[in-house]
């Protein structure tokens, strides 16, 4: 009975994870005082199925990640979560702190949410990325590079 139990397990993560996707964000940048640019073009769809986002990471930069929420599961706001995933050590010295988790109940309903700045000694992967999940949550993700 428990490896029956096991295996139904198995099959509905394996399936859940078919369900994802993987997409690389290209940060917008603001590198000049009273610089500007078009946030359209940058924003990623957010499915709310354990997709993942990245971004590369440069340290000559902060990162602040732009959140545009439209919709989640209002049954229990506390599952509608956005993470940005601690990165490896090394290089993310600080990546025992966790995860950044934000709930809907942090982030206090529909709208754009601003999160940031994203440190890398926290959050950077050996690759030279930052992973951005969610779940549950849909709605639009953007990354801000200022200098």
């Amino acid at each position: 009975m428990r490896k029956i139990i096991l295996s139904l397990l198995a099959a509905m993560l394996l399936l859940g994870l078919a369900g994802a996707t993987y997409t690389t964000m290209t940060p917008v940048s603001l590198t000049d005082p009273n610089d500007w640019s078009r946030m359209t073009a940058a924003w990623t769809t957010i499915l709310g199925n354990g997709s993942t986002c990245n971004f590369a990471v440069d340290g000559a930069y902060d990162y602040f990640l732009l959140v545009n929420v439209t919709s989640w599961d209002v049954t229990d706001p506390t599952v509608d979560v956005l993470n940005v995933m601690a990165g490896d050590n090394p290089p993310a010295f600080r990546s025992g702190i966790g995860n950044l988790t934000l709930t809907m109940d942090d982030m206090l309903g529909a709208g754009t949410v601003i999160v940031g700045p994203l440190e890398s000694a926290r959050f950077l992967n050996s690759t030279g990325y930052i992973n951005v999940g969610s779940y549950m949550i849909t709605g639009k993700m953007a990354v801000l590079k200022v200098t």
